[in-house]
């Protein structure tokens, strides 16, 4: 065996100098991104969270405001987006959230409009423009497709004298391809004809054909006066040709020269004057929005023909979304595969280097398209004994695809998924506004689906846009009359979401807020039995401006996306208690929303309920006499006892950082390495990020742990490390106790 040495994974025979880099993380990982928030609730458009791809990508920064409006216009999700992004006006909350996932939980429907009209059953007659608008707002688009017929082609000749017109002289006219028919121009009476009637009677007798029939969709006329006859080859008019997805042509073949001088024809292809086209208009008439194209379709972009070598009778072309199918007298030729071909000149080219058979790209301009931009055709004819290419293949559907493509109102699509058209052009249709547009309910099974969806990514907070009871929201005309969703059961599910995120499997701890309106009594004995460090319980409706810049009153859920938000957007384990927050005005009552101010009856009041409200387990803002709003304390449902990290929201949500980033820096440090590793490395590890933590006032310095931590072990055994540390948590002060001192002044000399 030859010397070696075995190096970074390689077994290495040739003397040289070899080297490996690795990186030293002994000086610990960056916090991972915190002020992360997931919200499910409802909006007037946007998809439904059960139509989005990928939800994990459905995430948006402060800096996309607009986009998330553009997106879903109006409703509690982009009402959300304000109070999550910009929560606070106090100093010791900089920003809002970091990051903020939608799940949109009512099904909202696309309006759309059948591309159909009566009577037509084309390619079109499956297919809708449908609105990209979720929701109602579709319904102020319409749809028009203004048709631009063909101009046929024709052939005409100038006949001498007819009566020189002998028994005999024939000509032959093929139609696309097809199998050419032939016509003695002159057959009875024996007598050469004597007037025109006498050519055109003989002209029409389809007798005098040699397949006994007038070749399909070709007139055949005879004018002029006696002695200087025409005769005129023309393709009859198809009120369907837009829909063909191939031009329309024919060949007069088959002229001997003492023929031709005496009809006047001229053998050659003959194709159409002018190709069918359209013209597509979407309007959105509520944006005053005008999306058309006048000139869609209409170029053919490939030709083919085929010759009559190897006693062919007759020769096809096929497309179809995967294959160029060439067939000669009823079998297969040759087969091409589309996607091994990046350009049409490509496949041109390469076929037409095949014995017989012509194949050309009619414009350099469509040098590079790609193959699949075809019209799809079956069977189309492409003999030609002359060597034509009667086959010219369109790229009219392409046309109509990138026009829906390209637009911000309308897409192509079925009931049920979005489809390209095939084929050819949509038939003419009046201007016709999209229908069926609905904002869409939510129901209990959309509530689990949006919940599920955030179990696949890392988040901080939950936020459910929900306050009350479906029937409460129909009434106030909030939500769609098919909702069927119950607050209890949405604050039930997201407490055993979180409960589930913070098991040692699931490992992605995250914090609830979420909110009832409802009595005062009921709020009590509701965040009793909630009893959840994780979770905070908002029962205030807020005054503030919504996402389009209007004030009103916000159920208690807009409150519970502001105290998340000022969480994301201040230091981990700043307290939010005496925070304010941005809102104009605070109320408690379990009153509809539609409620005249006047009439309110407010119930809880933070002025005279505090202390009940915190035993209870409840958040709630308060008017200090300085001014503003703001958050009376950071209290969470625990309230089983005095827990110094269960009663305190920025404390739980201190703790669950650290835990989570300790966590994840250790697995990407040393899962996956080779157990040659020393406990003193993994120590140092921990050391460095509770360096991070205590330089970030997560964990804070006491006397007997100096740098926030005390009692660190380590401990290797075959595949596991244990780890075992105790760290110092930060806490927010709330009380402050002045013991003083009273004494009478006295005085003496």
């Amino acid at each position: 065996m030859s010397i070696n040495v075995s190096f970074n994974g390689a077994t290495i025979y040739k003397p040289g100098s070899y080297s490996k880099s690795t990186v030293d993380l002994g000086g610990g990982l960056p916090l991972g991104p915190a002020g992360l928030i997931a919200v499910f609730g409802e909006a007037d458009a946007g998809a439904p969270g059960a139509n989005e791809v990928n939800i994990a990508n459905n995430r948006y920064s402060a800096q996309q405001i607009v986009t998330i409006r553009d997106k879903y216009k109006s409703g509690p999700i982009v009402d959300s987006a304000n109070f999550l992004f910009a929560p606070a006006s106090d100093a010791a909350i900089p920003s809002g959230a970091n990051t903020v996932w939608f799940y949109k939980t009512n099904a909202s429907i696309r309006a759309g409009v059948s591309m159909d009209v009566s009577g037509y059953t084309g390619h079109y007659d499956n297919l809708v423009a449908r609105a990209l608008e979720w929701g109602t707002g579709g319904n102020r688009v319409s749809y028009k497709s203004v048709l631009t017929s063909e101009t046929v082609a024709s052939v005409t000749g100038t006949a001498v004298d007819e009566t020189l017109i002998v028994a005999g002289t024939t000509f032959s006219v093929g139609v696309n391809g097809s199998t050419t028919a032939s016509i003695n121009v002159y057959t009875q009476p024996a007598s050469a004809p004597t007037d025109n009637a006498d050519l055109a009677v003989d002209l029409a007798n389809s007798a005098n054909w040699s397949l006994a029939v007038v070749p399909t969709d070709v007139l055949i006329t005879v004018g002029g006066t006696d002695g200087a006859s025409t005769i005129t080859v023309t393709r009859a008019v198809d009120a369907d040709a837009f829909e063909l997805g191939y031009s329309r042509n024919f060949e007069i073949l088959g002229l001997s020269s003492g023929d031709a001088v005496l009809l006047g024809l001229t053998a050659a292809q003959t194709n159409a004057q002018v190709e069918p086209s359209c013209a597509l208009t979407l309007y959105g008439a509520r944006d005053l929005i005008t999306e058309e194209d006048t000139s869609i379709g209409g170029n053919p972009v490939i030709q083919f023909g085929r010759g009559v070598g190897g006693a062919a009778t007759a020769a096809t072309v096929s497309v179809s979304a995967t294959k160029v199918i060439l067939d000669v007298s009823g079998s297969e030729e040759y087969s091409f595969n589309i996607n091994e071909y990046s350009t049409i000149k490509e496949l041109a080219d390469n076929i037409n280097t095949l014995a017989e058979w012509t194949c050309s790209v009619t414009n350099v301009a469509y040098n590079n398209l790609s193959p699949s931009i075809l019209d799809r055709v079956t069977d189309l004819n492409c003999l030609s004994a002359a060597g034509n290419t009667p086959a010219q293949i369109k790229k009219d559907a392409d046309e109509v695809a990138e026009f829906f493509s390209l637009s911000s109102l309308a897409e192509i699509g079925t009931s049920s998924a979005q489809q390209d058209p095939t084929i050819g052009l949509p038939p003419a249709h009046a201007e016709e506004f999209m229908t069926g547009g609905a904002r869409g309910a939510t129901t209990s099974a959309s509530i689990l689906a949006a919940l599920v969806a955030f179990e696949k990514f890392h988040v901080n907070s939950v936020i459910p846009l929900f306050s009350r009871d479906a029937g409460d929201d129909i009434t106030d005309e909030l939500t769609d009359s098919g909702s069927t969703y119950t607050v209890d059961a949405i604050n039930q599910a997201v407490k055993t979401h979180i409960s589930t995120m913070k098991t040692t499997l699931r490992r992605s701890e995250r914090q609830g807020y979420i909110s009832k309106k409802t009595s005062e009594a009921d709020s009590y004995s509701y965040a009793q039995g909630l009893a959840d460090q994780r979770l905070q319980l908002m029962i205030q409706d807020i005054r503030t401006i919504d996402g389009l810049g209007n004030i009103k009153w916000f159920q208690p859920y807009a409150l519970a996306c502001m105290i998340a938000g000022a969480r994301a957007g201040s230091p981990i384990g700043t307290p939010l208690t005496f925070k304010n927050l941005n809102v104009a005005g605070i109320r408690h009552t379990s009153q509809p929303m539609t409620t005249a101010d006047a009439d309110i009856v407010t119930e809880f009041d933070p002025d005279l309920d505090s202390d009940q409200g915190i035993q209870s387990g409840i958040t709630f803002l308060e008017a200090p006499t300085t001014g503003g709003f703001r958050i009376v304390v950071d209290n969470t449902t625990y309230s089983k006892d005095n827990n110094f990290v269960y009663n305190r929201g920025n404390v739980m949500y201190a703790a669950d950082t650290v835990a989570y980033n300790l966590r994840t820096s250790l697995e990407s440090q040393f899962v996956g390495q080779k157990n040659t590793i020393t406990a003193a490395t993994v120590a140092s590890a921990v050391e460095a990020q509770m360096a991070n933590f205590l330089a970030q006032g997560i964990i804070v310095s006491s006397d007997d742990a100096p740098n926030g931590f005390k009692n660190l072990t380590v401990t290797l055994n075959g595949n596991t490390i244990n780890v075992g540390v105790v760290v110092k948590i930060v806490e927010g002060i709330d009380f402050i106790l002045s013991d003083i001192s009273i004494q009478r002044v006295s005085s003496s000399i």
